[in-house]
């Protein structure tokens, strides 16, 4: 067993020493391909865009070739008005295809009786053929030019154009674009609105053959295996190394035929933009490089194909050689590792044996006879320490509940005395949070949602907690009793517990936003923050214990905070005494509160200067009066039910976060109120409003309350925020 175990541990080591190297290793030579790649496939971009740009202006000289051609014979016909004849027009016409390479055929088709009177059409043509020139005349039965594109498109634009491809059938027979100019009757005072409509002759055309055009784009070089093509401004192939393709497929049924997106996408970025450079399978399925421009006159589009195989072989190449060192390096490095495995692996095995006796609950153990100074020895020595220090804190985890607080931990580890039950009486601040209308919103929602919806609520307000150092007594479903200045004595205690509440109170706004998008009601919180001597230690027994306050400060804490409402902060006067020039107070309360005699005072606190310099944002929103008002009913709440059908009522007036009610039955200052808003005398609208009284006044209309939403469900907060923007105008 020692001999496998021993050699478990060798092995283990070198593996991991073997295996993390390998991984930096891996690491450095993908980071280092990636970067090659990058520089190789950058440069290889550029002159991608070079060469189809080159292509580009190349395929544009012809093309302005044969545009100058046309427009040449076109003012030519029209600077002779109606003195030409037929031979010279025949002369003009044969040299301008003999003289120009670029040129397959030029014709000068007329109007009716625009060249003779007694010829309905006429429109010599001459065009090569493998023979040498050829002439046709166009105008016949068979080949009634004037309803073809290349004619009446122009004469009804009134300017030059190029015609999409097509096959000339009865004229040159093969597949051509060709270049269309109007010429006009020679009248020098006209306009060209005038020329256009009573004095057009005829159109003169200079035709490019795609047979032609493809041997221009083959003779653009393109790497070793890459090539070029040319689509038209609507996708279809017009030059391309596989003849099949050309004019009878597009970059759009490619992609339709391959169901591939991509290759959609790129057709219309070919189409739509300038140029551009794209990794793309070519058309025939293989991984390649795309890169492409425009050609101005026709429109067209010159397409680069770079074969990724190629463009990236330098860098294959040279990432194969670093494999292969890197192998080398590798099998060296494992040759290392086995050394010292071997040097470690004897204390490692005691070390091991250590542990087994400590997992078994023997704390009794002395590596003292390791003797080796390194970081191996280190580690025995501290494995002696640990399990020395387990011995001592061995009670402490048995009887250590979960403190919410690193202070607590770190007090109850340093010393026994801790977990004695019982405690010291404290002078600390005390706050009590509670969300309003929660109740009534988990009413409506799935379990899961209520956990997902209080842990977000709960991690948000912890964090706050512990920012201001806060030791948290008790979490109570929304509820949160949290104090300040034990274990850990705070001097600024007071002022802590304020500015830890504020912070609290802003965090709401982004909770409701996510409520809002979850589609929750809009909630609100009411804190209480109290100043005052209490008793504060390990509450429990034994077996189960926590670190806690508890005293007459603690109950009157949470009887301050059941008359808050929504997004309001009580403080009571033993905590304004110690803050009184640093607080921003809204008003004071006088209220009445069960088991304290005469009135108590409770401030409203919106800020707090000095260090902290926090300030809660104007909650109370002037209120929109409503013309026809809404009725309601009112129910009273009692500890968040509801107890009876109190009344009915009709709100006048309502804000975002408060409302004024006018009512016949008299209802109490701070009662808890549930209105649901009434569409007929059957019928509720969906959705609650939770509400608090915070002002009671007696009227010749009836009684007057002032309430204070505490939670108002999405479909009357969209209600009432309809009510107050057209109210407003």
């Amino acid at each position: 067993m020692t001999k496998v175990f021993h050699s478990s541990v060798k092995l283990k080591i070198t593996v991991l020493v073997w295996l993390g190297s390998l991984v930096v290793l891996g690491a450095v030579l993908s980071y280092s391909y990636a970067q090659t790649r990058r520089i190789i496939l950058a440069e290889a971009k550029e002159v991608a865009l070079n060469v189809t740009a080159a292509a580009a202006n190349k395929v544009e000289q012809d093309f302005r070739a044969v545009q100058k051609v046309a427009l040449n014979l076109a003012l030519t016909l029209q600077s002779c008005g109606t003195d030409s004849n037929e031979l010279e027009l025949l002369t003009l016409l044969r040299g301008a295809v003999q003289k120009n390479a670029e040129v397959f055929g030029a014709a000068a088709a007329f109007e009716p009786h625009a060249f003779k009177a007694d010829l309905i059409s006429f429109a010599p043509y001459y065009y090569k053929t493998p023979n040498g020139l050829a002439y046709e005349q166009l105008g016949s039965q068979s080949y009634n030019y004037f309803q073809k594109d290349w004619y009446h498109v122009p004469k009804i634009l009134n300017k030059p154009i190029w015609a999409a491809p097509y096959f000339d059938e009865g004229g040159g027979n093969i597949l051509m674009t060709t270049y269309s100019v109007p010429f006009y009757k020679r009248n020098e005072d006209q306009s060209s609105e005038e020329r256009s409509t009573e004095n057009f002759r005829g159109i003169v055309t200079a035709d490019v053959s795609l047979a032609w055009l493809n041997q221009v784009v083959e003779s653009i070089p393109v790497g070793q295996t890459g090539y070029c093509f040319i689509i038209s401004d609507t996708g279809t192939f017009v030059a391309h190394k596989n003849p099949k393709l050309v004019m009878r497929e597009s970059v759009f049924s490619v992609a339709e035929e391959r169901k591939s997106q991509s290759w959609r996408d790129v057709g219309r970025a070919m189409i739509r933009e300038a140029q551009g450079f794209v990794d793309l399978r070519d058309e025939l399925g293989d991984a390649a490089y795309l890169a492409y421009a425009r050609i101005p006159s026709p429109g067209w589009v010159v397409g680069a194909v770079f074969p990724k195989s190629e463009l990236l072989f330098e860098v294959v190449n040279l990432h194969k050689a670093t494999v292969v060192m890197a192998i080398g390096g590798s099998l060296l490095l494992l040759l290392a590792s086995l050394l010292v495995a071997r040097s470690i692996a004897a204390p490692l095995r005691d070390m091991a044996a250590a542990t087994d006796r400590i997992a078994s609950g023997d704390l009794d153990i002395d590596l003292s006879d390791i003797k080796s100074t390194d970081e191996v020895g280190q580690l025995a020595q501290a494995l002696t320490h640990m399990a020395a220090g387990l011995k001592e804190r061995d009670f402490i985890r048995d009887t250590f509940g979960r403190y919410l607080t690193k202070e607590v931990v770190n007090r109850l580890l340093e010393s026994k005395d801790g977990l004695r039950l019982g405690g010291e009486s404290r002078d600390i601040s005390m706050i009590m949070s509670d969300l309003r209308g929660f109740t009534a919103m988990t009413s409506s929602m799935k379990p899961e949602q209520v956990i997902t919806f209080l842990n977000r609520y709960l991690a948000k307000m912890v964090d706050i907690l512990i920012e201001f150092r806060g030791t948290i007594d008790e979490i109570i479903g929304d509820g949160i009793l949290a104090f300040f200045g034990a274990p850990e004595p705070l001097d600024d205690h007071p002022a802590r517990a304020v500015a830890c509440a504020i912070k609290m109170q802003l965090a709401m706004n982004e909770i409701n936003r996510i409520n809002e998008s979850d589609g929750l009601p809009h909630l609100e919180m009411g804190i209480a923050v109290n100043t005052g001597k209490v008793v504060v230690g390990n509450i429990g027994s034994e077996k189960r214990s926590k670190y806690g306050a508890v005293g007459s400060q603690v109950n009157f804490t949470g009887r301050m905070e059941s008359f808050t409402v929504g997004g309001q902060i009580l403080v009571s006067k033993a905590t304004y005494d110690r803050l009184a020039d640093s607080l921003v107070v809204n008003k004071v309360l006088q209220v009445e509160m069960k088991g304290v005699p005469g009135l108590v005072e409770l401030y409203d606190v919106r800020g707090i200067k000095g260090s902290y310099n926090l300030q809660l944002p104007d909650r109370y929103t002037e209120r929109v009066p409503l013309e026809e008002g809404i009725a309601v009913q009112i129910d009273l709440l009692d500890q968040k039910t509801v107890s009876s059908v109190e009344a009915t009522g009709r709100i006048t007036s309502v804000s975002p976060t408060s409302a004024v009610l006018i009512m016949q039955h008299q209802i109490r200052q701070w009662d808890d109120l549930r209105l649901r808003l009434i569409r007929d005398v059957h019928q509720h609208i969906q959705g609650d409003v939770y509400a608090k009284a915070v002002e009671v006044s007696k009227t010749d209309q009836g009684y007057r309350v002032v309430v204070r939403f505490t939670s108002v469900s999405p479909e009357v907060y969209a209600i009432f925020r309809e009510a107050t923007m057209r109210g407003s105008h």
